[in-house]
């Protein structure tokens, strides 16, 4: 039978913990910058099919297999965000990984918008695909640095932190789904409202800092080196 005190601790983690977890401003801005990443790759698991059956033409089954490619990036493009925070990490500590991770949102808002300027007069579904593959990129890259994160955030709430982040991509799908998706008429238009939204919580990646890990701005290690 499992014992908390096995990971240490007297007690369980309760409603106040996680009520003190949230109210950490750090933690509330990665929970919605999850939101923008991993809420993003759940509503285009539900529009894409549609999406390309409805506005190109393309039958049912190539419209599945279209959409298909959007979460076979999630076979690389995930591990690759936290390769790439690790490695900007060891160079730069904390900033590096704040940097990767603003950038990764960055562009999957910049291909997300391209996404939605895309009809049958502008290139058809080729260049669709082509442009959501780069944003399945970004997208799953997100994930990856966020969780890079993630264990620096709070490290004696780890646990707490990582379940309401993770929640937070979730919430993410359902904020979009509704405020974008479910009652815009234009088919175009719910792709570059959703781009602001997360282009919005990508530039919050500037108001995180440490004072022991620094921000994207201000990297204490490498003041330490230079002292």
């Amino acid at each position: 039978k499992f014992n908390i005190t096995m990971l240490g601790k007297t007690r369980r983690a309760g409603l106040s913990d996680y009520i003190r977890v949230c109210l950490d401003y750090r933690v509330f801005l990665m929970i919605m910058q999850y939101s923008a990443c991993f809420g993003a790759e759940l509503v285009f698991n539900n529009v894409l099919v549609s999406h390309f059956h409805d506005n190109f033409g393309v039958d049912l089954v190539s419209a599945g297999a279209l959409a298909m490619s959007f979460g076979a990036m999630n076979l690389f493009a995930r591990s690759l965000g936290g390769i790439a925070s690790d490695w900007a990490s060891a160079r730069w500590g904390m900033q590096g990984r704040l940097w990767v991770h603003f950038l990764a949102l960055f562009w999957e808002a910049i291909c997300l918008f391209i996404f939605g300027c895309i009809d049958k007069s502008t290139g058809g579904w080729p260049v669709a695909l082509v442009v959501l593959i780069f944003f399945s990129i970004f997208v799953n890259m997100a994930e990856g640095t966020s969780y890079a994160i993630v264990p620096f955030m709070i490290p004696q709430d780890l646990a707490i932190v990582s379940a309401v982040v993770g929640a937070g991509g979730t919430a993410g799908a359902v904020i979009a789904t509704w405020a974008f998706y479910k009652y815009v008429q234009n088919a175009l238009l719910p792709f570059k409202l959703h781009s602001f939204y997360v282009m919005f919580w990508a530039l919050t990646v500037m108001l995180m800092r440490w004072e022991h890990l620094g921000s994207m701005w201000r990297n204490p290690a490498m003041k330490l080196v230079e002292a």
